[in-house]
């Protein structure tokens, strides 16, 4: 029963997120249990996107793949690490360390 209730306050603040985050606002992405939380996000240029390192003992990064991608320095514990995202597109990433971590960060108009 614990662990369930745990869980359950754990997504609450995710379950309050707007589809699309306003220009100029900072949205949080968690990093928790080797996941991205939320894993999608659709954002308005101008937005910043801060990730936030949720694990108890491990490291993580933020890896944009494709052309003109580049690596974060490493996250860890309780630590964060932000990007303004001013061009729309598709930004997708995964963790440097841990490949089969994935997220994307949607930016329109």
């Amino acid at each position: 029963m614990r662990r369930r209730i745990g869980a359950v306050l754990l997504a609450a603040p995710f379950l309050f997120l707007a589809p699309w985050a306003a220009a100029g606002e900072t949205v949080d992405v968690r990093i928790v249990g080797y996941k991205y939380y939320p894993a999608e996000l659709k954002v308005k240029p101008g937005t910043t996107v801060r990730w936030i390192n949720g694990e108890k003992r491990v490291s993580h990064s933020i890896l944009f793949v494709g052309p003109g991608g580049f690596e974060s320095e490493r996250i860890f514990p309780d630590e964060s690490w932000s990007r303004t995202f001013e061009q729309p597109g598709s930004y997708r990433y995964r963790c440097g360390p841990h490949p089969e971590m994935e997220g994307v960060v949607e930016v329109a108009e």
